[in-house]
Parts: C-alpha cells; structure tokens; sequence
C-alpha cells in the first residue's frame, strides 16, 4: 500500500517539478500518509477504506506548494525566545503575531502561552509538545501537523481545523470549541467531560472509548466515525445531535434531550 500511496503522490506532485522544495514536501506528506493509512487500519477499516480515507485527507497540494515553498525552521544558534519574537514580530504575551503562516515550522516544545493568532497556518508543522494554553486560535489550520502532547488548556479554538494531525496525548481541557473540525484525526481514550460543543465536527474520527461525560452538545456533527464506544454518560444534547448518535448506535441511555 505504501507503493500506492507513492504512486498518487508522485501524480500531485507531477505538475510542480522536482525542486528540492517540493521534493522534500512529498517526503513528509508521504510520512504522515503512510502513518495516517497504519492508523486507520489499527481502527479495523479494511484497505480500500483506510486508503480512500488516507487519500481523501490530502486537500489541495497547489495550495500548500504555494504558502510553502521554503522549510522554515527556528534557528537553532539562537536564544529560543529571541528566536520566537523574530518569528512573531513583537512580544507574543502583548500582542497577536503578525506573521500568518507557519507551515512546515519547527517549533517543538515552545512555549505559546496567551498568544493570539486567528487565521494562522499551521500546517505540516512540527510542534510537538508545545504550548497553546489560553491562546485564542480562532479558524487556524493544523493539517498533518505533529501536534503530540501539545496543550490547548483554555484555549479558544473556535473554527479551528484538526485535519489528518498526529493529536497522541494532546490535552483540550476546558478548551473552546465551538465549530472546531476534526477531520481525519484519533480520538480515541481522549477525555472531554463537562465542555460544551457549539457546532463541532467530528468526520473520519476515531471515537473508541472517548469520554463526553456530563458534555454539552448543540448542532454537532458526527460523519463516518464510529461511537458504538463512545461515552456520553450524563450528556445534553438537542434533538439533532442525539438523532445522528441513535443512527451511529451510541450508547445513549442516560442522555438528557433539549
């Protein structure tokens, strides 16, 4: 399957040609595709539906080869913090960052307590362990980013997009998240007891033995996931909401309707 998924990259890739750029683009959008496809199939989808998944999870290459055309990393003999404000211009506890997109950024470990950026790119980043807590991120992008033990403790993720992002041990508590999108990622084991859900989207997402305790659910949708092993237990939810968890079989017993 990998060979497949070579195969198709190589045909997005065709009309770009093969600048060291581009080149080193594909390497690590076949990376993520190739841990994306593992993942899926470790979730019990067969071949051609973790495939079509897989590929489905790309979105537009032109768009991406244009924002990102260069890696851009933190410079490593650089003080880290000096590093950060020439990256975000000014003091990111005072004041939103100027710059928009930090696709393909290294920017593993930071420390991005409070800062606010709406409509920022994150995509293809490595941002692995980071610190988000009480930022407000409103309609930022994280595609295929790393985003492993990464904090969004209080955070305001209004609108933000989670598609196809490495989201093993990230934390949401108390986190915003209304119309927050979460496409493509694993869920699984995570714990979002007593937050509210204003329009979230949850599509393509692993839910096995997520925990919604006590959650508040208004216009949520739920698309392709399986919820048979989710936990709603003590839950409000409107009529809609809980019509698409009966289709998916949810366990909703003690659900309360509104």
């Amino acid at each position: 399957m990998n060979e497949k998924l070579t195969k198709h990259l190589d045909g997005l890739f065709l009309p770009f040609g093969d600048s060291y750029a581009v080149k080193e683009l594909k390497e690590e959008m076949l990376i993520n595709l190739q841990e994306k496809f593992n993942d899926l199939k470790n979730q019990g989808y067969d071949d051609d539906s973790a495939y079509s998944m897989t590929i489905d999870s790309i979105g537009d290459v032109s768009e991406i080869i244009e924002n990102t055309t260069v890696k851009k990393e933190v410079p490593e003999k650089q003080g880290f913090s000096q590093a950060l404000l020439g990256l975000f211009g000014k003091k990111k506890e005072s004041a939103q960052m100027e710059n928009k997109d930090f696709s393909m950024i290294e920017l593993q470990q930071s420390d991005l307590n409070g800062i606010t950026k709406h409509g920022g790119q994150f995509n293809y980043s490595n941002l692995k362990g980071a610190d988000f807590s009480h930022s407000d991120l409103t309609e930022c992008s994280f595609k295929c980013s790393d985003l492993a033990g990464v904090k969004f403790d209080g955070a305001n993720l209004t609108g933000v997009k989670f598609n196809a992002a490495n989201l093993k041990n990230t934390s949401f508590q108390a986190a915003i998240l209304n119309h927050t999108e979460f496409n493509a990622t694993d869920l699984s084991g995570f714990c979002f007891d007593n937050q509210m859900f204003n329009g979230t989207i949850f599509k393509k997402s692993a839910l096995i033995n997520t925990s919604f305790k006590n959650a508040t659910f208004r216009n949520v949708t739920f698309k392709h996931v399986d919820v048979k092993k989710a936990i709603f237990d003590g839950a409000t939810m409107d009529k809609l909401t809980y019509a698409v968890l009966k289709g998916y079989k949810a366990n909703l017993v003690n659900v309360t309707v509104i």
